[in-house]
C-alpha cells in the first residue's frame, strides 16, 4: 500500500473585537491547503506588470488547480504562475513555519533543460491591493526587468517590468539564475556578478561557481525615487529609478550540489551579500555558520511527480522566520531546508534579515555599443533602510524562461505558528483480527521555554487536548474520543494513556483512517493558535486469516 501522506492543518477563524476590526497576533493560522480536491479557497491571484511587456508571450497568470496533483503554476515556456493569501496578515515580531511540497519536473512530451523555479514572497499587507507580478523567467515574478534595447519595434519603456512593489522578502528554489546579474540585452538585474576575470567589476566570482540548484534569498524593493550614475572606460550613463525598478538585491545564495554539480561545489559555491560594502562574501560551509556544510549534494528539483516521501521525487521546503530579538539590526532570522526522499536537509541558517543596506545595482550597463550592453567597470553602489510593514503576507510564485516547457506545482501548504505543536503520521499496515492499538503522540512534540532556548518533546504535549477529525475541514469537537465508521469499525481514544484504538467491524478489509490534532501543555504553548497540524492515523488491514 502507498502511504497516504496528509499534511493537514486547521484553520482557526481570527477573533474579532466588539468593533470587528481587531484581528488575532498572527492572523489566523495555522492555515492549510492541500490543493488536491479542486478548492482554493482564501487564495488569490494576481496578475501581471505591464502584460504586453513581451510581444508574443502570454504574461497572464497560469496558476491552476490540477486535481490529486496539485495547484500547478506552469506547463510552458515564459510562464509565471501565482497566488497569495491577503486573508492571513502577520508581523515580524511573529514567528512562522512555512512548508509546502513541491514538484518541478520537464513538462511531459518536451525536450529540454531546467529552468528558472519556484519562489515564496512577502510583501506589505496594505498593498496587496495594487499587487502586479514582475518579470518571468529568471526574475521570478519578484524582480524587475530593466532594458536600455527594443524588441520588434516597441519602445524601450514599454519593455521594462517593474518588480513587486512592497515587496519585502524572496526564499527561491533556484534552479539557475535568480541568483545572477542579468545583462542580455533586452533583460537586466542586479544579483552576484560570475566570471573568471575578477577585474570586470566589483565582487566577481569565478564562473565555476555559477551553477545549477541552489537556494536563494533576495531582499526588498527600492521603497523610492532614486537617480544613479553607471560608469564604463567608453562612458558613463544616467538612469532615473522610480520605485520596482531598483532593489531586490540577492542576500543570500547557496548551492545544494545534484547531478550538474561537480568538485563538492555544494560546500564552495555560496555567498553572503557584505550589507556595508555590497560585495558577496563566500560562505564558511562550517556548522553553525550561515551557510552550514552539506554531507552529500542533492537536486532542487526532484524531477516528477510523487505521492509519498519514500519516493526519491519528493521535495518539501521547510523555512522558518524566526522573530529577532534584535529588531534594531534586522527582521526575521530566517531558516531554510530541504526534504528531499526522506532526508531533510539545512541548506541557510539563521540568516538576519537586514535592516539597513548596501548593495551593487550591477544589472545596468556603463555604456550602449550598438544596442548592446556593456558591463560596467564601477556601477552605482546604493545604500537604502528597509522599511518593516505593519503586516506582510505570504505569496507563491513559479517562473520559466525560454529554453523549456516545465511544469511547477505546490500542494500540502501549510503555515503554522513557529512553535505550534508538531504531529506526524501514523501508518499501520498488515494488521490481522482483533482491535489495533496505536500510540499517536509518541513521535509527536510540544514544546516549552527553557530559558535558554524554546525545546520539544512529547512530553511536552496535552493529552486531554487530543481531538478527532473526519475530514481536514470536520473536527469532532472537545473530549469527543469515540467515533464509528459504518462499514469500517470504531476508534476510541483513551486520554490517560494517550491511546487511540481502532476496533473493526468482522470481517472488514482495507485500509482506515482518521484524523487528529493536538497541543501543548505548557504557557504560552497551550493556547489553540499554537494547535498543531492534523496528521493522520492509517490502519491497513489484512485478511481475517492467514
Amino acid at each position: 500500500m502507498k502511504k497516504n501522506i496528509y499534511l493537514i492543518l486547521i484553520i482557526l477563524l481570527s477573533m474579532m473585537s466588539a468593533s470587528g476590526t481587531a484581528q488575532t497576533r498572527i492572523g489566523g493560522f495555522p492555515f492549510f491547503r492541500s490543493f488536491l480536491d479542486g478548492i482554493m479557497d482564501e487564495v488569490e491571484r494576481p496578475g501581471p506588470n505591464n502584460p504586453t511587456a513581451k510581444p508574443g508571450v502570454d504574461r497572464s497568470n497560469k496558476a491552476d488547480l490540477v486535481k490529486n496533483l496539485g495547484l500547478q503554476l506552469t506547463t510552458l515556456k515564459s510562464e509565471v504562475g501565482a497566488f497569495y493569501l491577503p486573508g492571513y496578515p502577520f508581523t515580524t515580531n511573529d514567528g512562522l513555519k512555512i512548508e509546502f511540497e513541491y514538484m518541478m519536473y520537464t513538462t511531459p512530451g518536451s525536450t529540454g533543460g531546467i529552468t528558472d523555479g519556484i519562489t515564496m514572497f512577502l510583501m506589505d499587507a496594505d498593498r496587496t491591493g495594487e499587487l502586479e507580478y514582475g518579470a518571468e523567467g529568471a526574475g521570478f515574478g519578484y524582480t524587475y526587468r530593466w532594458t536600455n534595447k527594443t524588441l520588434e519595434g516597441n519602445n524601450i519603456e514599454g519593455q521594462r517590468i517593474k518588480g513587486i512593489l512592497g515587496g519585502y522578502l524572496a526564499i527561491a528554489l533556484d534552479q539557475n539564475n535568480f541568483k545572477t546579474v542579468r545583462m542580455e540585452g533586452h533583460e537586466q538585474r542586479n544579483g552576484v556578478f560570475y566570471d573568471d576575470d575578477p577585474r570586470k567589476t566589483p565582487s566577481t566570482k569565478p564562473d565555476k561557481y555559477n551553477t545549477y540548484s541552489n537556494v536563494t534569498i533576495r531582499g526588498a524593493a527600492g521603497p523610492d525615487f532614486r537617480e544613479v550614475v553607471s560608469r564604463h572606460p567608453s562612458g558613463s550613463l544616467r538612469y532615473q529609478l522610480y520605485e520596482g525598478d531598483w532593489g531586490y538585491p540577492v542576500l543570500a545564495t547557496r548551492h545544494t550540489g545534484g547531478s550538474r554539480s561537480s568538485e563538492d561545489l555544494w560546500n564552495q559555491a555560496g555567498f553572503i551579500l557584505a550589507t556595508d560594502t555590497g560585495g558577496y562574501l563566500q560562505g564558511g560551509f562550517q556548522a553553525g555558520n550561515i551557510i552550514p556544510p552539506i554531507a552529500q549534494g542533492f537536486d532542487i528539483a526532484g524531477g516528477g511527480t510523487f505521492t509519498d516521501p519514500d519516493e526519491p521525487e519528493y521535495r518539501k521546503a521547510i523555512i522558518k522566520l524566526e522573530t529577532n530579538p534584535d529588531s534594531s539590526v534586522g527582521g526575521f532570522k530566517i531558516t531554510v531546508a530541504i526534504q528531499h526522499g526522506n532526508e531533510s536537509t539545512t541548506v541557510i541558517e539563521n540568516f538576519t534579515f537586514p535592516k539597513k543596506l548596501t548593495y551593487i545595482e550591477n544589472g545596468l550597463p556603463g555604456a550602449i555599443n550598438n544596442d548592446f550592453p556593456l558591463i560596467a567597470t564601477v556601477p552605482p553602489r546604493i545604500t537604502y533602510e528597509v522599511e518593516t510593514p505593519d503586516q506582510l503576507v505570504i505569496g507563491f510564485m513559479a517562473a520559466t524562461g525560454t529554453e523549456t516547457n516545465y511544469t511547477n506545482v505546490i500542494k500540502n501548504l501549510r503555515i503554522t505558528p513557529l512553535f505550534g505543536a508538531n504531529t506526524a503520521n501514523d501508518d499501520i499496515t498488515g494488521h490481522r483480527r482483533g482491535p489495533v492499538t496505536i500510540r499517536p503522540l509518541d513521535n509527536d512534540l510540544g514544546y516549552i521555554d527553557s530559558g535558554s532556548g524554546v525545546i520539544g518533546d512529547k512530553e511536552y504535549l496535552d493529552p486531554s487536548s487530543f481531538r478527532f477529525w473526519t475530514d481536514e475541514y470536520t473536527c469532532l469537537g472537545d473530549r469527543k474520543f469515540e467515533h464509528t465508521v459504518n462499514g469500517e469499525g470504531r476508534w476510541v481514544y483513551d486520554e490517560t494513556t494517550a491511546e487511540a484504538l481502532f476496533f473493526p467491524e468482522k470481517g472488514y478489509v482495507g485500509e482506515a483512517s482518521i484524523m487528529y490534532d493536538i497541543k501543548g501543555k505548557e504557557s504560552p504553548y497551550d493556547g489553540e493558535k499554537f494547535r498543531s497540524s492534523l496528521a493522520i492515523i492509517s490502519v491497513t488491514l489484512a485478511n481475517e486469516y492467514p
